[in-house]
């Protein structure tokens, strides 16, 4: 069990509760020390968070809400302060340095910053610094390539600081200019020599440490090591999407003057997102981060895929398709029907379906007319045999695509009970609406 369904599990138990007394403030506190130990996070600082909920949990009421209203917002409040608060990511970065050890994913993060970045409108820059090892001139200019980002670079240079000299000549017109540096085993002088002799060229505004989270509270360390020697002022944890020490790494961050700025979430180069802790909490905790979920969908270069008809229930065939058309720059289904807080309605065999499967339903709907993509109720069974056919496909395809189909139909119908403009006014998630609107038994309010 990951940390984010234990939180959860902590929070139920104040949740359904018949009775909200002392007892069972007590229980639910103890799943919550369970939940944050299991997830690597300081014992001292557990200890600490549990103490303030229990002293919390029976003060006199904030006008307006209930006791059992009061514990879980208080809880849910103290878990996003520790995990590192609201989120510190720069919208027009200038220069960004990007640090760390062997084995960070640094390279790859380098990537995935410039394609964050150039969605949004940047013009940018990648400069491959690292001079020491082999293979990564040619890693990072490949990476470059596929999110289609200039890239500069030179195999024959060895001074790093001359190369991020000629690379920022290249890139004169640049807004935004990321520079990877070499990495070691360690954090010793001479990897400090040239990163200082880097930033003294490049004067970065933003200088982040690339750390992998499965190192847990090591975190603490290597982020103010890197900070005392060489002014590191943001942190990018990568490998946040299967490591049991997530929490650990992220407080750990959060109690040096490195904030967690940006965490990895997979493979792909658009799985990276700008960190805040409310919205991380929400998503791993099965709430949903719908906030996440629409600036995901702006970044897809799909004309056609309206994002907003989704979230008002209106969906047919047509916006069926292109979402699937968009769905290898969304990422896995998984993924994103975590954010839309969902993973646990969704069948397991819908969450499972494959890039050959979704390839496979675009083939058969390319054989399909205009109208019956606009009113799906026309799929008789004569016009499911003459799409088979088109499409070169089994009748039991087309049939197996319907079904899908109407599975995102009545997500659709169910995203579109939550109030999303009230939501974005109020700067965060109704969960209230949220759980109501997915058939939750009881309210839950956390704001």
């Amino acid at each position: 069990m990951g940390l984010g369904e234990n939180l959860r599990k902590a929070i139920e138990k104040i949740r359904n509760s018949s009775v909200l007394d002392k007892e069972t403030v007590k229980a639910a506190v103890k799943e919550l020390q369970r939940a944050l130990i299991s997830g690597d996070v300081d014992v001292k600082l557990v200890l600490e968070i549990s103490k303030k909920i229990e002293d919390a949990a029976f003060q006199d009421l904030p006008k307006g809400i209930n006791r059992r209203e009061h514990v879980i917002k208080t809880t849910y409040d103290l878990l996003a302060e520790k995990l590192g608060g609201e989120g510190n990511a720069p919208e027009k970065p200038e220069r960004i340095l990007l640090v760390g050890l062997f084995g960070s994913g640094k390279t790859t993060t380098a990537a995935k910053l410039a394609k964050y970045y150039s969605t949004r409108g940047l013009k940018v820059g990648l400069i491959g610094a690292d001079a020491f090892r082999p293979a990564a001139y040619e890693q990072l200019m490949q990476l470059a390539s596929k999110v289609k980002i200039d890239f500069y670079g030179d195999k024959k240079e060895k001074n790093a600081a001359r190369i991020v000299e000629a690379g920022m000549k290249e890139f004169k017109g640049k807004d935004l200019v990321i520079v990877d540096s070499a990495g070691r085993s360690a954090l010793d002088s001479e990897l400090k020599k040239e990163v200082v002799a880097i930033g003294g060229t490049l004067k970065p505004d933003n200088t982040w440490l690339v750390l992998g989270a499965d190192i847990g509270q090591l975190a603490k360390k290597q982020a103010k090591a890197f900070h005392d020697s060489i002014g590191v002022n943001g942190v990018i944890l990568t490998r946040m999407d299967g490591s049991a020490k997530g929490g650990g790494a992220l407080v750990a961050c959060s109690e040096t003057d490195s904030p967690v700025i940006f965490i990895g979430t997979g493979e792909k180069p658009a799985d990276l997102e700008a960190f805040d802790a409310q919205r991380f909490l929400s998503r791993i905790m099965g709430y949903g981060d719908l906030q996440g979920l629409l600036e995901k969908v702006k970044e897809i270069e799909a004309e056609e895929l309206n994002a907003e008809a989704f979230m008002e229930g209106k969906f047919n065939l047509k916006i069926f398709y292109n979402q699937l058309k968009a769905a290898r720059k969304m990422g896995p289904l998984d993924k994103v029907m975590d954010m839309a807080g969902l993973g646990q309605q969704v069948p397991k065999e819908m969450m499972e379906l494959g890039e050959g499967k979704l390839d496979g339903f675009k083939v058969i709907m390319e054989s399909m007319t205009a109208k019956e993509k606009e009113e799906p109720e026309l799929l008789n069974k004569n016009r499911i045999q003459r799409i088979a056919k088109g499409s070169g496909k089994k009748e039991a395809d087309v049939r197996e695509l319907l079904k899908q189909y109407k599975v995102m139909e009545k997500m659709a119908k169910k995203m579109a009970k939550i109030d999303l403009e009230k939501m974005q006014k109020k700067g965060g998630m109704d969960l209230e609406k949220l759980m109501k609107g997915f058939g939750r038994k009881k309210k839950m309010r956390i704001r």
